[in-house]
This record gives C-alpha cells, sequence and structure tokens, in this order.
C-alpha cells in the first residue's frame, strides 16, 4: 500500500531502508512520512537491530562518498583498511539526529529471537527482517513500513510502501 494513504493513528514498524532512502535523499515520500512522525501523527516503531543496520550502512556510504573507498564490496574494503573507519562520523551525526524524532524503541528479545525462527522457516525471511517482525508482533504492530518485497510473504501484516523508489 502506498505509504502517503497510511491512516493518522496508524502504529508501524519502520524498516531501516526507509531510513536510508531518506538520508540519500532519494524518497520525498520518506521524507514526507518521517515528518509525520515528527507531528506525532503516527506512532513509528523502530529496534535495536534496524538501528544497528541504518549505521553499518550509513557509514559504508560516507567512506564512499568522501571517496575513502572506492564503490563496490564496502565492507570487504572497510575491513582491510580499519584506519578509514576512525576517520568516520557524519553517519553517527545523522543517525541521532533521526533518533531526536518521537519513535518508540524496541529491544529484541530472546522471545523474539525463537519467534523468529519459525517467521524465517515459515515464510523464508532474512535474519534482520525476522528479528524485527517478531519483535513488532510482539508488541501488536501488523503494519510494516518498508521497501522490501520479502515482507509480502507475511500474510498477517500489512505492507506500507514509498512510491517514489
Amino acid at each position: 500500500m502506498d505509504i502517503n494513504s497510511l491512516p493518522a493513528g496508524a502504529v508501524v514498524l519502520v524498516d531501516a531502508n526507509i531510513f536510508i532512502y531518506y538520508l540519500g535523499g532519494l524518497s520525498a515520500d520518506c521524507k514526507a512520512f518521517l515528518r509525520r512522525v515528527a507531528l506525532r501523527e503516527v506512532t513509528a516503531h523502530i529496534t535495536t537491530t534496524i538501528i544497528a543496520e541504518i549505521l553499518h550502512r550509513r557509514m559504508m556510504a560516507e567512506a564512499i562518498t568522501k571517496k575513502l573507498i572506492s564503490p563496490g564490496q564496502p565492507l570487504k574494503k572497510l575491513k582491510a583498511n580499519p584506519a578509514v573507519i576512525t576517520s568516520l562520523s557524519d553517519y553517527i551525526t545523522e543517525v541521532e539526529k533521526l533518533l531526536l524524532l518521537p519513535f518508540r524503541l524496541a529491544e529484541i528479545t530472546i522471545a523474539d529471537l525463537a519467534a523468529s525462527h519459525a517467521l524465517r522457516q515459515t515464510h523464508g525471511l532474512f535474519v534482520n527482517d525476522s528479528l524485527n517482525l517478531a519483535c513488532a508482533l510482539r508488541l501488536g504492530v501488523t503494519d510494516i513500513l518498508t521497501h522490501d518485497a520479502d515482507f509480502n510473504r507475511v500474510p498477517s501484516v500489512n505492507l506500507w510502501e514509498p512510491t517514489d523508489i
């Protein structure tokens, strides 16, 4: 469903890719959604796993943008040159600013770990997606804001997506 049609008062889990598209300046839809979060028109949940994924991906993007590494296999290049990592800081600043918005932060629990395995076996999800979904379901959240079609395989959730990606 179209992210722009998300009703006021909705409670959603926001996947990492929404933040990546916003921070990369790639989606007006994601920007408009985050504005709605700031205005408290919607309740947005994120997990510690989602924060870690955003930090990881933005760290690599910063290294590429600053031409400290070339595109293609950024993880391998950063592992080979940890000194580059020590010079990066924009990614943490931008994520810290995002976290000033009124998100509801949820930690992954041991119960989520077990539930996520069942979600992987039933729906073929990757680990982080299944952990985040297990956490959301534990919290009673069935609306997922993402640009990841893998969630379409889970009939018990409603998928909300940006239309401009």
